[in-house]
């Protein structure tokens, strides 16, 4: 399938033409005809060979030219051309937070910065001290800063689609390997790969794995390679006796491994990737991570919550939390169709929703005011929901909600009176305009929507893009108390981009009695999965069921939000 080759095509077409300043609403039909064709179910060479590109939804006959055009000889006339157009570095330099496409052409352009890294080397000399205020330069500075950081890390999926590559290889090859590091612990970004084995043939093995560009180490325990896309892996070889050890210390983090090591030596005893000692050297433990733990005086931690923020501690006295499960979850709170920004119909999310065994789903695609999204008016949700009624009665007992991802105006209104909001089950509410406000504006108006009372929850808080965009800077201590104080939920929102809230503050609206909602965010049928990155978040965060509201029956779940 050529989906991703032809969306990566449009985005880039897209990125060419903000480059070059022309109009914003081209630039949007690039990247949404791109985002619907990567989630695209069916094989866009098929559906371009039947005749039927503007059967999808957002290909114009303008896009479904061009991609006519690549898809027959192979290139697009109007991406070379802007490419010769477009000063050297400018799409690069617009990688960096803040950096618009004038100013990214006026730096390219009049200044000769052509790339991220000549950019900070001529904020660091004070090149650009007269073109530039400092609190500006100071803000590409910090932009600079998070994206280098960032370009070295992958997101959750990407690392688990190149840990299931390798584990398929090396199961193929009859050799069992552990997963080890930050990926294991969920984290929301991922840098390197750690595997562990005991079995003698990995660290050969290893060297012949398809995608692997370069052997940076090898020795008789330990092989380093770097992968075609930039992804360093180590693998590791332990003895069994060892592996139980070993997990633990490369699984880490470093403070939880730290906390361990100090409550070894307490007891007068030695902790390292070999195993646990007493002070003679004899081996107490290291066989299993279970093994380990139990010896300490502890119950087993799982991977998740091994930051050092409290669980070592907790597991002494007994009490870490059973954490939620994905087979804990219920229903799926937020998802969108082709009613407005989603590229499966309405039947086709309700269907693969099922299909996961859930027991009902809330629809929740766009209001009105966010146009580029298609956002429905009053009287299309009213036909959505004609629609919604059929399905339910022929899906019975599954059931669709009828629900709204609600704008958050720039003056804090919503997009409905509250009359016609009371006609929905539920209705989450999202800020996706004006960012640029300060703090207490943006804050106010999150507050201002959780106070509403047709409104149930408030969709990813912050409206971060891991990698592309920080968080809102609002006050998420106000808006926590403000859900407490008028009985609302606030989202785990499972889009790997998303992750929002973090664990940290989904931790804390728990503690502070807030019910969270677990969600996809999803704009496909395959997207649905994205549940699953949302619960590791959820487990990060030590919430158990009860914590999660869509762990509750549909009964239930709708006494909570009636």
């Amino acid at each position: 399938m050529k989906n991703g080759e032809v969306a990566e095509l449009l985005d880039r077409l897209g990125e060419l033409v903000e480059a070059n300043g022309e109009d914003r609403f081209k630039v949007i039909a690039y990247h949404r005809a791109a985002t619907i064709i990567r989630n695209l179910d069916e094989d866009i060479e098929k559906v371009w060979r039947e005749k039927r590109l503007q059967d999808i939804k957002y290909v114009g006959e303008g896009i479904a030219k061009k991609i006519d055009e690549y898809l027959s000889t192979g290139k697009l006339q109007l991406l070379e051309r802007l490419k010769e157009k477009t000063p050297p570095g400018v799409p690069l330099l617009m990688k960096v937070q803040g950096v618009g496409p004038r100013t990214a052409y006026r730096l390219s352009h009049d200044l000769g910065i052509t790339s991220v890294e000549e950019l900070k080397k001529a904020l660091e000399s004070g090149r650009l001290d007269n073109e530039f205020g400092p609190t500006v330069r100071q803000a590409f500075l910090v932009g600079i800063q998070k994206l280098q950081s960032f370009e070295k890390r992958m997101l959750l999926p990407e690392a688990e689609g190149v840990f299931q590559k390798m584990s398929s290889y090396f199961g193929a090859l009859g050799i069992a390997v552990g997963m080890a590091g930050s990926l294991r612990r969920g984290k929301s970004t991922v840098g390197d790969l750690d595997l562990l084995s005991t079995d003698g043939k990995v660290i050969d093995a290893i060297k012949g794995c398809p995608g692997v560009a370069q052997v940076l180490e090898s020795g008789p325990k330990r092989t380093s390679v770097k992968l075609d896309e930039g992804v360093q892996v180590d693998v590791r070889l332990f003895s069994k006796l060892e592996y139980g050890a070993a997990l633990i210390y490369f699984t880490g983090s470093k403070d939880h491994n730290i906390a361990l090591r100090n409550l070894a030596i307490g007891k007068e005893w030695k902790l390292n990737e070999y195993g646990l000692f007493d002070k003679r050297g004899k081996r107490l433990a290291g066989r299993s991570e279970e093994e380990v733990y139990g010896k300490l005086g502890m119950k087993y931690i799982p991977p998740e919550l091994r930051e050092n923020r409290g669980e070592v501690q907790a597991a002494l006295e007994g009490k870490l939390p059973r954490l939620v499960l994905f087979d804990e979850i219920r229903g799926d709170l937020q998802m969108h169709t082709t009613w407005s920004d989603g590229s499966a119909s309405l039947e086709e999310m309700a269907k693969g929703a099922k299909k996961r065994g859930y027991e009902y789903v809330a629809v929740t695609d766009h209001s009105e005011s966010v146009r580029v999204a298609n956002g429905l008016s009053e009287e299309r949700f009213r036909r959505q929901w004609e629609e919604i009624d059929k399905l339910n009665e022929r899906l019975s007992p599954f059931r669709i909600l009828k629900a709204v991802e609600l704008e958050i105006r720039n003056d804090g209104s919503l997009d409905f009176q509250k009359k016609f909001l009371d006609e929905f089950d539920i209705v989450g509410a999202s800020l996706h305009q004006n960012f640029r406000q300060d703090a207490e504006k943006l804050t106010e108006r999150a507050v201002k929507a959780l106070s509403h009372p047709s409104v149930n929850f408030l969709c990813h808080p912050t409206n971060r893009l891991i990698g592309r965009r920080e968080g809102n800077p609002i006050d998420l201590a106000r808006v926590i108390r403000t859900a407490k104080e008028n009985g609302k939920m606030l989202e785990i929102d499972g889009e790997p981009r998303r992750l929002d809230l973090d664990e940290i503050w989904a931790k804390r609206a728990m503690e502070e009695g807030v019910p969270m909602v677990v969600d996809s965010d999803a704009h496909s049928v395959g997207e649905l999965d994205n549940v699953g990155y949302g619960v590791t978040v959820a487990r990060r965060a030590w919430l158990e069921a009860k914590h999660v509201a869509n762990t509750r029956s549909l009964r239930a779940f709708l006494n909570l939000v009636s």
